[in-house]
């Protein structure tokens, strides 16, 4: 990973928002649909992450878990011996954390930049415990568990009104 790229990825961004997301709801996105959008399914979301916001955490968040193995590499370590998997468990953990609070900003920030109250109560029922498992299942077709283009459009309208 690089530092500091978060900018590169702005044409990513602008294909996930003007071409790719348009094409699976089937209209154009608004700006609190996409903050939506990016938080993930149990929390009300698609998962699908805004590369320009989310490229610095990520990374930072790598160099924290990643930093006992580099340091073995750094000093030329021809094991583990050094490798303290106890610690980056905990690091991860705190890393899980840190984005966990960053997701909850984020729900504040997109009830607070939303008047539209229809798509306030669609977000809250999304956020229901199993609202969301649809998204998250595979596509079986064996059980039924397919969806075409125009059943799926229809879910998301029903999921955000």
């Amino acid at each position: 990973t690089i530092p500091g790229i978060s900018e590169l990825f702005g044409p990513l961004e602008y294909a996930l928002r003007h071409s790719f997301l348009p094409a699976i709801v089937g209209r154009e996105v608004s700006d609190v649909e996409r903050k939506l959008f990016t938080l993930p399914v149990r929390l009300g979301g698609l998962g699908i992450s805004n590369p320009v916001e989310g490229s610095d955490f990520e990374f930072q968040a790598s160099v924290k878990i990643t930093e006992s193995l580099r340091q073995l590499i750094i000093d030329q370590q021809s094991s583990l011996d050094g490798y303290r998997a106890d610690s980056v468990e905990e690091v991860t953990r705190d890393c899980l954390k840190d984005k966990e609070v960053r997701m909850m900003r984020k729900i504040s920030e997109i009830g607070s930049d939303s008047s539209d109250e229809r798509l306030k109560k669609s977000i809250s029922l999304a956020q229901e415990k199993g609202a969301g498992s649809w998204l998250t299942v595979l596509p079986i077709g064996s059980l039924g568990w397919v969806l075409n283009k125009e059943e799926f459009r229809d879910a998301l309208r029903l999921r955000y009104g």
